[in-house]
């Protein structure tokens, strides 16, 4: 059983892993996962697996970002695995609303992740990304540009 710190600590792993790719800051990010770690994302482009932490950075360098990461509804399973790992199932949305975003959109689903305790904390061994929804923002044309994007 896990206790209260610990849930409070994966809710800042969470936190964390929005901020740092906010930022584009790769070095952040990269401690946020074991060296091993693997991830499935979904989109509408299709499905994209990494394996390797040096992998995920990578891929995550080169992909086109919403202009924030919330990630919210954290729900952390209170019994780890025989492994030590333990189960997080959580709600992302991200506005794409940035002047490249085209078109705009509010897009959302739900993160189902693994995460185990280390000597550094806190650290994801598998992440999954499953979109369940996308919305398109019609601008109003008759807007300042600069209410798109805060």
């Amino acid at each position: 059983m896990i206790d209260a710190l610990d849930i409070v600590m994966i809710h800042q792993l969470l936190g964390r892993y929005g901020h740092a790719i906010d930022a584009h800051d790769w070095d952040a990010f990269a401690t946020l996962f074991v060296e091993d770690a693997s991830i499935d994302y979904r989109s509408s482009s299709g499905q994209v697996e990494r394996a390797g932490r040096d992998a995920i950075v990578e891929w995550f360098r080169s992909v086109a970002h919403p202009a924030a990461h919330h990630v919210t509804n954290i729900v952390v399973d209170e019994q780890p695995d025989a492994d030590g790992r333990v189960r997080v199932h959580s709600k992302f949305f991200a506005p794409y609303t940035r002047s490249e975003h085209v078109p705009k959109r509010v897009y959302g689903g739900e993160y189902h992740d693994l995460v185990i305790r280390t000597g550094e904390g806190w650290r994801f061994v598998w992440k999954q990304c499953i979109p369940s929804w996308n919305l398109a923002v019609v601008p109003d044309p008759d807007a300042p540009p600069n209410r798109l994007t805060f």
